[in-house]
């Protein structure tokens, strides 16, 4: 029976060559995919091993979960704040994560704003989220008001809008996570956006090959 850090190696060395694969079907092999690994359901010893194994990039839901992750994680540990965030808890997510990945709010842009203050020599790095599905369960804004949005956000001087993050549905088929996927890309082309958050553990290859440049993973990795 395989030890937890067999399995984990093990998990990591099959996602890397998947996406390796998915990088030369899609034509830009020389694309870079950072791996977020989502440690909703991890240990903190199973996050110890994926960082050992090179991972330095993590996900959150929910920042009261993460904290005791984060306080037991290396220095050069880059967090992400990938859940719905409650504009109460902004002031901990800053605190504690460098990233937030999950902007569905002009609200919690101007929270952002508040917290930071304009004198804040660091801009914080956002994704901001969109609803590309229509799901009535999924959070973020709807492509077609993606451009209004755009422009209020832009005027906010504490964020920088790295990219757009999306999440597909669960089971969809392969044509209908295509069109999502490939949604989201023509977007964030259009506004010249480079990261491209999209892809989990049942649907990161496709994701790759149109064209995502981070993908979170929990499942692929710890399961």
């Amino acid at each position: 029976m395989m030890t937890n850090r067999e399995k984990i190696k093990k998990n990591l060395e099959v996602i890397k060559e998947k996406i390796e694969n998915a990088r030369k079907r899609s034509g830009i092999s020389e694309q870079e995919i950072t791996i977020v690994a989502v440690t909703k359901t991890a240990t903190i010893e199973d996050m110890q091993i994926v960082y050992d194994l090179g991972i330095r990039h993590f996900g959150e839901n929910r920042i009261e979960i993460a904290l005791e992750k984060i306080k037991n994680s290396p220095p050069d540990t880059q967090w992400h704040m990938i859940g719905t965030i409650q504009r109460k808890k902004i002031p901990l997510i800053l605190q504690n994560c460098k990233f937030i990945d999950s902007l569905d709010r002009v609200e919690v842009a101007e929270t952002i704003q508040k917290r930071i203050g304009k004198d804040n020599e660091e801009k914080i790095p956002v994704l901001i989220q969109l609803n590309v599905s229509g799901e009535q369960t999924k959070h973020g804004f709807s492509p077609n008001e993606f451009e209004e949005i755009y422009e209020k956000i832009k005027n906010f001087d504490t964020l920088y809008i790295r990219g757009l993050m999306t999440i597909a549905p669960i089971n969809a088929s392969e044509k209908i996570l295509r069109q999502i996927f490939s949604t989201l890309r023509n977007i964030a082309e259009k506004h010249r956006l480079k990261t491209l958050s999209m892809g989990m553990s049942d649907d990161y290859e496709i994701a790759i090959e149109e064209g995502a440049t981070e993908i979170r993973l929990g499942r692929a990795i710890f399961g």
